[in-house]
């Protein structure tokens, strides 16, 4: 991650962080991701979710976008023509959206239960890292085809990660990565797969499902025969779903009440390379597809530069227990500071007050 305004680096209290390279004034345009490296809108909400620019219908008081792609089972609206044009999904991923679909209306109709799904998850074998390879591994000898049919927040995941998948292809075509958003950043990502694996031991199973399925909805369609060598083996795969959880963003309305529905999620890679602050010193906004981060106040040289990831105004057992929860980090008392334990099960060390909690991402 390189810019003329900030270098990513080594920070003191363990691994990386975004530093000014010299001073910056408040208010400043500091970065901004084009758009997400990977995304999915819920499938509720397509037909009031634009795209292209993820504008929400209800913001101007409709009820849905009467705007959309003429292809079956595609899913796909738009708030404008003009959207429609701009259009950065293209026709591979209309292919993909209906392919998805009818694959899983064909996996539906073979009869298997949600209670054999739930008996799935709950047999899994111990997490380790061993486990969790051996798993990976038995998936690329498998079978081509998914014996159960996913559920519905599995089909999501195979949206997200088959969109991601269609931008490596796209970058590796065009060679149109951005400096900050390619496949190599994106591997830059904190690796969260041991951590949510153990906390979710139902996840292995599924994602290992979840690769089938993609596998199967890539061999069965000519159209997305050049995807073929990214499904060919697990590692595409299983590196997007080890970095969705924790650096993925929500997708939710833009209003000013504080309230807003969350109608998908989306990966912006460079984004992820901001560390959390309590006192943040940048913030972000999302207009349309970009995501833009903006100096709260004037910063020094040097700095770090941070963002939030947690609701500021809960209390600090409130914010401890969501970046546990969300961001796997677990805390031990040592010198004076609350830092997270070495075992490679946590990902980020903290140092806290009792007012504020810094954060550093390995």
């Amino acid at each position: 991650m390189a810019s003329d305004l900030f270098t990513r680096k080594s920070t003191w209290y363990g691994g990386r962080g975004v530093f000014a390279n010299s001073a910056i004034p408040a208010g400043t345009l500091i970065h901004t991701c084009p758009g997400p490296y990977g995304s999915v809108i819920y499938r509720e909400f397509r037909k009031e979710v634009c795209a292209q620019c993820f504008a929400y219908s209800f913001d101007v008081r409709r009820n849905a976008w009467n705007i959309r792609n003429e292809v079956p089972g595609a899913g796909v609206w738009f708030c404008s023509s003009t959207c429609r044009q701009e259009w950065s999904g293209g026709p591979m991923t209309l292919t993909v959206n209906a392919a998805v679909d009818k694959l899983s209306k064909a996996d539906g109709k073979r009869g298997a239960t949600a209670s054999a799904h739930s008996a799935l998850a709950e047999n899994s074998p111990g997490i380790s890292q061993t486990s969790i390879d051996s798993a990976w591994e038995n998936a690329a000898q498998g079978p081509t085809s998914v014996r159960l049919p996913l559920e519905e927040l599995e089909l999501e995941t195979v949206r997200f990660v088959l969109s991601a998948l269609i931008r490596r292809h796209t970058d590796d075509e065009n060679s149109s990565g951005t400096p900050l958003n390619n496949w190599p950043d994106l591997l830059e990502l904190q690796d969260n797969e041991l951590p949510y694996y153990r906390s979710k031991p139902h996840a292995l199973p599924s994602h290992v499902r979840i690769f089938a399925f993609i596998r199967q909805a890539v061999c069965s369609s000519p159209v997305l025969e050049c995807l073929k060598p990214y499904v060919e083996t697990p590692a595409a795969v299983r590196a997007v779903l080890a970095r969705d959880p924790g650096n993925v963003f929500g997708l939710f309305e833009m209003n000013e009440t504080g309230d807003s529905e969350m109608f998908g999620w989306c990966m912006y890679v460079s984004a992820s390379f901001f560390n959390h602050d309590c006192e943040p010193n940048v913030r972000k906004r999302r207009e349309g597809r970009a995501l833009h981060f903006y100096t709260t106040r004037d910063i020094e040289k040097d700095e770090e530069l941070c963002t939030n990831y947690v609701d500021l105004k809960d209390s600090v057992s409130e914010r401890r227990e969501q970046l546990r929860a969300h961001w796997y980090f677990e805390w031990s008392l040592q010198d004076g500071y609350m830092l997270d334990n070495t075992d490679p099960f946590h990902g980020a060390q903290i140092v806290e007050n009792e007012d504020d909690i810094h954060i550093g991402l390995l």
